[in-house]
């Protein structure tokens, strides 16, 4: 047998006929000790029952009818929100279903790269203040920081540039600088010769292919700026 099945009024009805017989039963014992026979005690009990079936009958019909509507009527009325379709609606919808153009993923890319590309111009400033920093002065030091930023955007450097004069460097150092700036950003080291010239005063009476030969040096632990591989790791030692 399912109990699950067994519904709260079959429960009910069990109750009240239970306590119909209980009433009955006692209101024949009651007719049997009056002295009536046995045909109107039963009678009795029958009568009893059905009226006990009748009062239930009509409390339920009153409970289902009038009591339970009107306590309904003084609950309060909690309805959820209309929801408004709006042309918003569709639009935001829209924009997340739809996929990207070719020129949204081209503008992303390129603002990717423009991140990346600050990110490794800003650790590269920091390597150059550490190394040229005590040999310039703070306003050669600030322009040194720009023309490092066109050599990366691969800019040209200004017509109107001012050159600077490090103190006691060595012309080697400024070139291992040159050759440890194109091997950071991965450019040509031949192409950092012009840059070196003209940002560097000494180094502008010097040929181009003798600033190309000298860039490396096997020797470089000697010089005040040697030739670094890897400039993050440098400067996290």
């Amino acid at each position: 047998m399912d109990y699950r099945k067994i519904n709260s009024h079959i429960i009910l009805l069990l109750i009240v006929s239970i306590a119909g017989l209980a009433i009955a039963m006692v209101g024949r014992l009651i007719v049997l000790e009056k002295g009536f026979d046995i045909g109107t005690a039963n009678l009795t009990f029958v009568i009893i029952l059905g009226v006990c079936l009748i009062v239930y009958l009509i409390i339920m019909a009153t409970l289902a009818h009038v009591i339970v509507p009107w306590i309904m009527k003084k609950l309060p009325n909690k309805k959820r929100p209309a929801v408004v379709i709006t042309d918003d609606n569709f639009s935001n919808e829209e924009k997340r279903t739809q996929k990207p153009s070719i020129e949204d993923i081209r503008k992303d890319a390129e603002k990717r790269h423009i991140e990346k590309q600050n990110e490794e111009i800003n650790l590269f400033i920091e390597y150059s203040h550490v190394s040229m920093a005590p040999y310039i002065t703070d306003d050669e030091l600030l322009r040194l920081d720009k023309y490092i930023e066109y050599y990366a955007r691969e800019e040209p450097l200004p017509d109107n540039l001012i050159p600077i004069k490090p103190n006691k460097l060595k012309n080697p150092d400024m070139f291992h600088f040159g050759w440890n700036m194109a091997h950071y950003f991965g450019y040509d080291k031949q192409d950092v010769v012009p840059w070196l010239r003209k940002v560097f005063l000494q180094l502008r009476d010097l040929e181009p292919s003798y600033i190309k030969g000298k860039l490396y040096d096997g020797q470089t632990r000697k010089y005040i700026i040697p030739n670094i591989d890897d400039i993050p790791k440098y400067l996290a030692e």
